[in-house]
């Protein structure tokens, strides 16, 4: 807790509180890197789903340095606004689960590109696509949930 406390009360935690842009560019930059990653995620599991199947699995490959950007935003901008309220965050059930969805999530995706290059039955690469869906989504929905719930 000490270090959740300090983490708030130090640079970072005064900036994003107290800066009068702060709050607004690095809230922007982390939907922006959310969209980003979000892009790619929904697009790769929506071909294994069956849409768009005039695209290559492999053609994603590339989209993925993308998401890895993305992620790098959001990851970075996640810790400044986390900075914020740390201490309040961090026993906070939606962000709890946000995080849980978006691990979760993460790990999924390499599941899902195991199962599809390893041409693993349908069902499961759907099944897995699916649930990895549900993780992402979920990890946005709480994420947002985050600002109303205390």
């Amino acid at each position: 807790m000490d270090f959740l406390l300090w983490y708030e009360e130090g640079p970072v935690g005064l900036f994003i509180r107290e800066s009068l842009w702060g709050y607004p560019i690095v809230l922007f930059s982390h939907a922006v890197g959310m969209a980003t990653v979000m892009g790619v995620v929904v697009a790769l599991n929506m071909r294994v789903l069956g849409f768009a199947k005039e695209l290559s699995i492999p053609a994603f490959d590339n989209l993925f340095i993308v998401a890895w950007l993305g992620f790098f935003i959001n990851l970075v901008s996640g810790l400044i606004l986390f900075a914020g309220s740390s201490s309040t965050y961090v026993f906070q059930g939606s962000f709890q689960l946000k995080i849980g969805a978006i691990l979760l999530g993460g790990t999924l995706m390499k599941f899902v590109l195991g199962a599809v290059r390893a041409n693993k039955p349908a069902y499961i690469q759907k099944l897995l696509s699916i649930v990895c869906l549900l993780c992402w989504i979920v990890g946005v929905v709480t994420g947002r949930l985050m600002a109303y719930l205390a």
